[in-house]
């Protein structure tokens, strides 16, 4: 600080010595110093408008390469529109801007012009009041110019002192501009590398999310298919539990080795010519429904119930049902069940009634009392009665005797004369009736012998008559 107030004493006595013209001289070279910077910035000016210029021409060229009327390149012209304006607005301001710099330039350039003459005509006068003035300083002159001398002297000291000082802060100004610079590029650096951990994190914490994404779709595919295989099982049990109720229960009837068939003794003198003469027969094995084909099961494969009596309800034996429509009722409960049921033959169901190889060779079917068995004429109340109601026999099948007659597969006709044993006999190859068997509710007592035979045509339907079913062991 001390160096910097003793240049700045001796610098003041220099100025002093000089006089006001060395005042006017620096005055006269800042006012020129003044209108070059104004002119370069006048300069500086006028390229940014030239490249500003290029810019809105670039911008509206590019609209026009892109021009097309889809809703997307709909919005990115109307971008480029406002590009295109915020570029020429930009170009109008910097040619203000040139404008008010190169006024400014002309008005600095008078200016030193003007500083520039005052200093001229303030020295040609100095220098003519200075002639005149000769003759008197001669005298005087000697002692001026020592005192000159010193002063320029202690003037160039001081000016080498300030000269020294500035290149020192000049130095110190370089030093700080270089540490400032290294600064700056370890900044960058540092920067650059932060840049590239932070994207290096991003592609991993993507990776993850992805990776993270696609268990859990895999997740959702395997919910997804447990679902389906839930649902298709729900079906496939649901369908299951249908075709269990479409499938009647079954009883196992042991085959004969040889039984009797038709007029029998227990059936007495109430025997018809058609139940003449007794048959010998043998018998495979076979199963046959408990009991009559009920209208539940009817409807839930035909999607009707022809019965007459519907009010007794859903567990009562289907009846007027024709032979023919017996049999596309046994088609469709076969193709829903994958089952091969069937009617019995006259020699099946006649075999099971007498209670098969347990028979006890009663009149009627499980008994010879009519009521502990059978729902008919006299008990009947006029109308089918819910199946299973009464004892079953010794097989443990129900309503084989009462309640509907039940169709057979064979043909009606009497029986063969000729002697012999017959094994699973299948009745006439053809006929003009079906048989059916058992009695019913509307009967009396004599056609509910076990071994009482009737039928009627194929197309018939009667409110009597239902069916039983027969499968193959």
């Amino acid at each position: 600080m001390a160096k910097f107030l003793i240049v700045l004493f001796f610098l003041s006595c220099f100025c002093f010595a000089q006089g006001p013209d060395y005042f006017k001289d620096a005055a006269a070279e800042n006012a020129v110093k003044k209108a070059e910077l104004a002119k370069r910035d006048a300069q500086v000016k006028k390229i940014a408008v030239e490249e500003a210029k290029k810019n809105a021409t670039a911008i509206k060229e590019e609209k026009k390469a892109r021009s097309c009327t889809s809703t997307c390149e709909i919005n990115w012209n109307n971008s480029q529109k406002k590009k295109i304006a915020d570029a020429e607005a930009d170009v109008a301001k910097k040619e203000a801007a040139a404008a008010a710099a190169e006024k400014a330039a002309a008005d600095a350039d008078a200016a030193a012009k003007k500083v520039a003459a005052d200093i001229d005509a303030a020295k040609k006068a100095k220098a003519e009041e200075k002639a005149k003035k000769v003759p008197e300083a001669d005298s005087t002159g000697k002692v001026e110019s020592e005192e000159a001398a010193k002063m320029i002297a202690a003037v160039e000291t001081a000016k080498k002192a300030a000269a020294e000082e500035l290149a020192k802060k000049a130095a110190e100004e370089e030093v700080a501009k270089a540490a400032t610079e290294a600064a700056k590029q370890e900044a960058a650096k540092i920067a650059e590398e932060a840049k590239k951990a932070a994207i290096a994190d991003s592609i991993a914490k993507a990776q993850e999310a992805a990776k993270i994404a696609e268990e859990a779709k895999k997740a959702a595919e395997e919910v997804k298919k447990a679902a389906i295989a839930d649902s298709i099982a729900k079906v496939q049990a649901e369908e299951a539990k249908k075709i269990a109720e479409l499938n009647p229960e079954m009883i196992f009837v042991k085959g004969s080795g040889l039984t009797t068939l038709g007029c029998t003794k227990e059936q007495g003198a109430d025997c018809n010519d058609d139940e003449r003469p007794h048959q010998n027969v043998t018998l495979n094995d076979f199963y046959i429904s408990k009991t009559p084909v009920t209208q539940k099961l009817w409807e839930k494969v035909m999607g009707n119930n022809p019965s007459r009596f519907k009010n007794c309800g859903g567990n009562c034996p289907v009846e007027s049902v024709s032979w023919f429509e017996v049999q596309e009722f046994i088609k469709k409960l076969n193709a829903m069940t994958g089952k091969k049921y069937r009617l019995l033959t006259e020699a099946e169901w006649e075999y099971a009634a007498r209670g098969g190889g347990i028979s006890k060779s009663q009149k009627y079917s499980g008994s010879n009392n009519l009521n502990q068995i059978a729902w008919y004429g006299a008990n009947s109340q006029k109308k089918t009665q819910p199946v299973c109601t009464k004892q079953p026999n010794e097989l443990g099948i129900c309503d084989m005797t009462g309640n509907v007659w039940e169709w057979v597969q064979d043909w009606r006709d009497r029986y063969p004369t000729a002697s012999g044993i017959k094994s699973n006999p299948k009745g006439p190859s053809s006929g003009t009736n079906r048989v059916y068997r058992g009695c019913s509710w509307q009967d009396n007592a004599l056609y509910c012998r076990v071994s009482r035979r009737n039928g009627a045509v194929p197309e018939a339907r009667n409110s009597s008559v239902g069916l039983r079913l027969a499968l193959d062991k």
